[in-house]
């Protein structure tokens, strides 16, 4: 987070970045980091946080902050557990409010199993 105003540093921002500025591939980048392609891909997406180890792996192949990086990686696991977007939760942080915004309990979901009642007859 800058003092401009400008949003954290998210996972797929960084990445995004990386692939610009060093041209690489997906696959290259997998390679580099010892993970699959696919879960650079959900990095890529948002769908997936990588943990503290392959945030500081990643910066140290291709430069950056480790902190700052990995406070985008929390803020993003914050947003996507609460429902709460990464530009609310930078302003959270800012502000420093310590309430979080209260969430819906979800409906229990109904049982979709099927019964084979041919099989009663």
């Amino acid at each position: 987070m800058s003092r401009n105003g400008a949003a954290a540093l998210t996972v797929p921002a960084y990445l995004g970045a990386v692939r610009a500025i060093h041209g690489l591939t997906i696959p290259e980048m997998a390679r580099a980091l010892r993970v699959s392609t696919s879960v650079v891909r959900r990095w890529g997406r948002g769908s997936l946080v990588p943990p503290w180890g392959r945030v500081r792996r990643m910066t140290e192949l291709w430069g950056g902050s480790a902190e700052l990086l990995a406070l985008g990686a929390a803020l993003q696991r914050y947003s996507r557990d609460t429902g709460v977007s990464i530009d609310e939760a930078v302003r959270m942080v800012r502000s420093g409010r310590r309430n979080t915004p209260e969430r819906g309990r979800r409906a229990r979901p109904s049982d979709r199993r099927q019964l084979a009642l041919w099989m009663l007859r």
